[in-house]
């Protein structure tokens, strides 16, 4: 029967069809598994071979850190596949660092971890009674102690300073909303209470600026009083300053 004939013809083409699609899926994956298979063995050299042991740690970016100091967080990988190296755990060893503001951690192949610090920039200078300053940045923390300062630096007597303590928060804040102009004449900054933020000025001169709100005002008001001539002036209440 021609019906008979023309599927006994079809099966032998069918088979060849599915033979030509199939052929290329098989292939795919030999070359899938020995991609993979190449993948694990380089995975097992880099962890268990020396030759990509850990064998130096590079630290950037200390000025106030010792970087021998920085560098001890990555000491117990030291002689260790470089893949076994917690670079998050190193960076929050670092990071615990008084100075440190931020850090970055990375592998740098074959047998290096790269370091690279951001130290904190001082802001204020605190006297700390033995002719040393304390060093705190402009987020209150303290990170240094030094003998020296720089012009730049605020000079401020706080009794504790921290980024904790409100006497520095306030501080800080009046500071930063200081007029360029009148932030030149300050000679030095007294904190007794969060609330007496006190500028010595040039020429013995005395401003009470209280804690850090209504900044603005108190600078209008403050610039004004002290142009008439007045040497001892209180704004901490801008509505009702005070002067003598």
């Amino acid at each position: 029967m021609p019906g008979g004939r023309e599927a006994t013809e079809a099966g032998p083409w069918r088979l060849v069809h599915v033979m030509r699609r199939r052929l290329p899926g098989r292939r795919l994956r030999w070359l899938l598994l020995a991609v993979a298979a190449t993948l694990v063995l380089a995975f097992v050299l880099v962890w268990t071979t020396p030759l990509f042991a850990l064998k130096e740690v590079r630290v950037s970016g200390t000025g106030v850190l010792d970087p021998g100091e920085v560098a001890e967080a990555a000491d117990e990988y030291l002689d260790r596949s470089i893949l076994r190296a917690d670079l998050e755990a190193i960076a929050d060893e670092v990071a615990s660092l008084p100075a440190v503001k931020s850090v970055r951690v990375a592998r740098s192949w074959p047998r290096s971890v790269l370091i690279e610090v951001t130290e904190r920039d001082p802001y204020l200078a605190v006297p700390s009674g033995d002719e040393t300053f304390l060093m705190v940045d402009s987020e209150g923390v303290v990170f240094d102690r030094v003998g020296e300062i720089s012009e730049s630096i605020w000079k401020v007597e706080l009794a504790e300073p921290g980024p904790d303590d409100l006497a520095t928060l306030e501080t800080l804040a009046v500071l930063q909303a200081l007029p360029s102009g009148l932030a030149d004449e300050v000679e030095r900054v007294s904190t007794p209470s969060p609330a007496a933020v006190t500028l010595q000025l040039e020429g013995g001169r005395t401003l009470v600026w209280g804690d850090g709100s209504q900044n603005d005002k108190k600078a209008r008001v403050a610039d004004r009083l002290l142009a008439s001539g007045y040497e001892h002036v209180d704004v901490s209440a801008p509505d009702a300053p005070t002067v003598s």
